[in-house]
């Protein structure tokens, strides 16, 4: 900190800054209307809480690497709120406006105080090894206590698996059985659950809701069982039941893990692999005899190959991951090495060969499509933006590759599907160079467009404010209703409910996004909040120089990487895998669980 030892200096160098953040706060809040916290008393309320923290914050005792690792967290935080806030209000991130350099600035103050204070922060030994918690921990991380707790979650869930009885026939669903049926099954989908689901809702069909009801509760079990399993884990590793409890209550009651549950997607199976993968690399890099147990070392490569299978990119992130690892590791390099590598082989072949002799089709085109979904929207939308010039043949040349890169507009910019379901893919293998000097001829003349498409794109990533336009663009964040009659429903049984006022109930919460107008409560519903608590944690355990515990953010991080840069869309199922570890990734904030002595 300042060399502020003098009473008076501390307390007026707090007023000052509690000041300053008090008017950035009303800068930066996601709406025109400034006299919100201008005009209102409750701007008094939000300045003595500031001055307090602030003040407490210049008395901490001098500590560089704390106070340099603070800087960069809220400095990175405060950027993401501004940018973020101006993508959504006017659709103009402003990077390189004095503006909002000016809003960074001025809410610096009030995140690097939350951020120094978090840093300093230890749980008392008296509150964490109180006979009563540790009890309940101890618990909560034995099998007795991982069965309970997926039987609470079971339980709570009981009135949405009634409710939305036989489940949610939504998303690539309808599109994937029919593929099952024709026997024209594409490898866009995962291949897997495509199966899954044409053996279940596209064989099942006497009574018309056997096997939508059949698949919905292996899904459910699954999801279930890989919440109660990370919620036991956090139990095992953590010296405060506050992280455990609340992880409970939010997976037992928030309203889309049950609906997510009954929901036709891959995500929702690849979230309890993901979990459970998560939960193996991190026993891996913490147990040094982890792979003299043969079964855990099996368990280790069928989770891989599964994860690997239910999601394609998942593979980057899986080999990046155990390459980071192995340069962390002191201990089981190469069996680690050697299991992934079987797995990665496994899975090369299963895509490969194994596929290909079932006649599944593969279409390069797609994948191409997808992984460009980001250039695609940053070059329409500077034609769009400038049409003067890109007239005759410079718009020849970008309709060869975007035919409709008019389509980018109002709330379609937040989607690359309406540029990218027509994208000349074939174009881009036949011709790479001339659509890589495409992209940055365009890029060259409009950088600021480039960085709006892409802040567009992705905000909901990183700016923790939820997003209204998913509903504009035609696909809500998160499916109440059934897109289609399943296969042999009869059509006035469509629509209906065991528990029509209840489930009519939580579809108007949900379509109308209540949630968003619930403080506190509406961060969990946000696709942002994992990377805000990803860079705060990550902050803290460099500070700390806590390395074992990087492990804990590995995967997470390129995960959220490869949405960032891939994406084409940001909806709940897409982050459903990082939002539903976000207790997890609270461990080294809340205390140095690595440190600690384990139970």
């Amino acid at each position: 900190m300042t060399n502020l030892e003098n009473k008076p200096k501390r307390i007026f160098m707090a007023a000052l800054l509690a000041l300053l953040s008090t008017i950035g706060i009303t800068l930066t809040i996601k709406t025109a209307d400034k006299t919100v916290l201008g005009n209102s008393i409750y701007s008094l309320v939000i300045f003595s809480g500031i001055y307090v923290l602030l003040r407490y914050c210049l008395s901490l005792a001098r500590d560089r690497n704390k106070n340099i690792g603070a800087s960069i967290v809220s400095l990175v935080l405060s950027i993401s709120l501004v940018w973020g806030r101006n993508t959504m209000m006017f659709d103009d991130a402003q990077v390189f406006s004095a503006q909002s350099c000016l809003r960074i600035l001025l809410i610096w103050p009030l995140w690097f105080g939350l951020i120094r204070v978090l840093f300093s922060l230890h749980i008392k030994d008296t509150l964490v090894q109180e006979q009563t918690i540790v009890k309940i921990t101890r618990f909560a991380s034995m099998r007795r206590g991982l069965i309970t707790i997926w039987a609470v979650i079971l339980i709570c869930w009981l009135p949405y698996l009634i409710a939305y009885f036989p489940g949610v026939y939504g998303y690539d669903g309808p599109g994937q059985i029919g593929e099952f049926l024709t026997h024209n099954i594409n490898s866009h989908h995962p291949v897997l659950h495509t199966y899954l689901l044409g053996i279940t809702i596209g064989r099942l069909k006497s009574p018309w809701w056997l096997g939508a009801a059949i698949y919905s509760a292996f899904q459910t079990l699954v999801l279930s069982f890989a919440l109660a399993d990370v919620t036991s884990f956090i139990a095992r590793h953590t010296r405060s039941l506050l992280l455990p409890l609340g992880s409970l209550v939010v997976f037992a009651l928030l309203p889309f893990y049950p609906i997510m549950a009954v929901t036709t997607t891959k995500n929702v199976i690849f979230t309890g692999l993901f979990i459970g993968l998560e939960l193996q690399l991190i026993k891996i890099a913490w147990e040094k005899d982890y792979f003299n147990d043969w079964r855990k070392a099996l368990l280790f490569g069928i989770i891989s190959f599964l994860s690997m299978a239910f999601l394609r990119q998942a593979m980057y992130v899986y080999v990046l991951t155990v390459i980071i690892l192995c340069c962390l590791l002191k201990h089981s390099r190469s069996r680690l090495l050697l299991t992934a590598g079987v797995a990665v082989g496994v899975f090369m072949l299963y895509s490969g060969p194994i596929l290909s002799s079932f006649n599944i089709t593969t279409n390069r085109d797609d994948a191409i499509k997808e992984a460009l979904s980001v250039p695609e929207c940053q070059i329409a939308r500077a034609v769009v933006r400038h049409p003067h010039d890109y007239q005759g043949q410079k718009l020849k040349e970008v309709k060869k590759f975007i035919p409709d890169y008019s389509n980018y507009r109002g709330p379609l910019e937040a989607i690359s599907d309406p540029v990218k379901t027509t994208f000349n893919a074939k174009a881009v293998r036949q011709e790479p160079l001339e659509f890589i000097k495409l992209y940055f001829a365009v890029g060259r003349k409009y950088p600021a467009e480039y960085v709006n498409a892409f802040c567009r794109l992705t905000v909901q990533l990183w700016y923790p404010g939820m997003n209204k336009d998913t509903l504009a663009f035609g696909e809500p964040y998160y499916e109440v209703h059934s897109l289609s009659l399943l296969p042999s429903q009869p059509r006035s049984t469509f629509g209906k409910s065991l528990l029509p006022s209840f489930k009519k109930a939580v579809d108007t919460f949900s379509n109308r996004q209540y949630y968003e107008k619930i403080p506190m409560v509406s961060l969990l519903f946000s696709a942002a909040l994992p990377f805000f608590i990803m860079i705060v944690g990550i902050g803290k355990i460099l500070v700390d120089k806590q390395r074992q515990s990087l492990v804990v953010f590995i995967m997470p991080l390129i995960f959220w990487g490869i949405l960032l840069v891939f994406s084409p869309v940001i909806l709940l199922r897409y982050v459903l895998p990082l939002i539903s570890i976000e207790g997890l990734l609270m461990l080294p904030i809340v205390n140095d669980f690595c440190n600690g002595k384990r139970r």
